[in-house]
């Protein structure tokens, strides 16, 4: 049977390709090159996950930082906006407030 009993099928079946006797020295070069290449893969594809999860972050900071989060607005235009502005920053919790045109003109 086999020379190693106490190793597990997947083990025992992955040296016995890696560690190729002589007459089989090429298969051993070829699994060689192919597990350096999935090893590579893999390090690539973890890499550019934690590239893009770290410009996901970035990328939504700066967009929910450009946007703003409420929108207010009156039918038929707001005439002082100066007042309104005033206004919006004395109220508790708000950090900011600005005018905003939206639409085409």
């Amino acid at each position: 049977m086999s020379a190693r009993p106490n190793i597990p099928f997947e083990l025992h079946v992955a040296l016995r390709y890696l560690l190729a006797k002589r007459k089989q020295a090429f298969i051993s070069v070829i699994s060689l090159i192919s597990t350096i290449g999935v090893a590579v893969g893999v390090m690539a594809v973890v890499i550019a996950l934690a590239v893009m999860t770290g410009l996901q972050q970035e990328l939504r900071d700066r967009i929910l930082g450009s946007n703003p989060h409420v929108y207010v607005s009156k039918v038929g235009g707001i005439d002082d906006y100066h007042a309104e502005v005033a206004r919006l920053r004395q109220m508790p919790r708000v950090i900011g407030a600005a005018p905003d045109v939206i639409g085409q003109g």
